[in-house]
């Protein structure tokens, strides 16, 4: 957390000598002085009133808070209460159409977040000929998962217009989100890329077996690679499953299990 406070310090010293909004930037730096100072003194991280330790997420999300949520003022829970039910409605725009039908398959998935909002990630998108599914879960919980949850919703929309194989799309998908997290975030994740004729191209990285049921019979399908965003330079692989009328692919997080 050191080494992120003093590079968005070096931001904000920049910034201020662009002669922009001066007294703003001076505050915000002022606030990172004061966290530095806290984690010289080894005290980054405890609620300035009770002196119990910060809500790892709301630390994660917001570096600089010093109060912990049971000691905040009315006021401020209302605030928070309205922020957490704005990032709820912006995560459900998100999602994809519950129930969906195209080229011969049939989507469909229940997305059920265990508090207000959820670091699971859930998507669909067509392309071309092809119908792209994705279905992950990022490291943590609260506010900073579901910040991660959109994160990685906005690569992978951009990404897949470019027209890569499903390993090469994931490969850049780990470095931008490696380069771009905390050292201590990471996903787990499956994509895949389904066609009319019923070959699904699927990579896993790191999450759990998908399960592909057929006459009765379920076989996993066991992970290709590490997390995303475990190594910035990381490489995966794929299966290929055909599946036939009938046949069904289940993909689920580990709130299922």
């Amino acid at each position: 957390m050191r080494e992120q406070l003093l590079d968005r310090r070096l931001k904000l010293e920049t910034a201020v000598h662009s002669g922009r909004d001066i007294l703003e930037l001076n505050n915000l730096l002022s606030e990172v002085d004061a966290a530095l100072e806290r984690i010289k003194k080894g005290t980054y991280g405890l609620c300035e009133v009770c002196h119990d330790t910060l809500e790892m997420d709301r630390l994660i999300a917001d570096p600089l808070a010093v109060v912990c949520i049971g000691c905040f003022t009315p006021q401020q829970r209302r605030a928070l209460e309205d922020d957490l039910q704005l990032a709820a409605r912006i995560q459900q725009e998100l999602l994809p159409q519950r129930h969906f039908s195209v080229d011969g398959w049939e989507v469909s998935y229940h997305y059920e977040a265990a508090a207000v909002v959820s670091g699971d990630y859930c998507d669909l998108t067509p392309r071309g000929d092809d119908l792209f599914f994705i279905l992950g879960d990022v490291s943590g919980k609260g506010v900073a998962a579901s910040m991660l949850m959109a994160h990685l919703h906005a690569m992978f929309h951009t990404l897949t217009t470019l027209g890569l194989p499903v390993q090469e799309l994931v490969e850049r998908a780990s470095r931008v989100f490696c380069e771009s997290t905390l050292p201590t975030h990471y996903a787990t994740l499956v994509c895949g890329k389904a066609n009319a004729d019923g070959v699904i191209q699927i990579c896993n990285a790191g999450h759990l077996p998908p399960l592909l049921i057929r006459q009765g019979e379920v076989t996993p399908i066991e992970a290709t690679g590490l997390p995303l965003g475990v190594f910035c330079n990381e490489q995966f692989s794929i299966d290929t499953v055909r599946l036939e009328k009938g046949d069904t692919l289940l993909l689920y997080t580990d709130g299922l299990t």
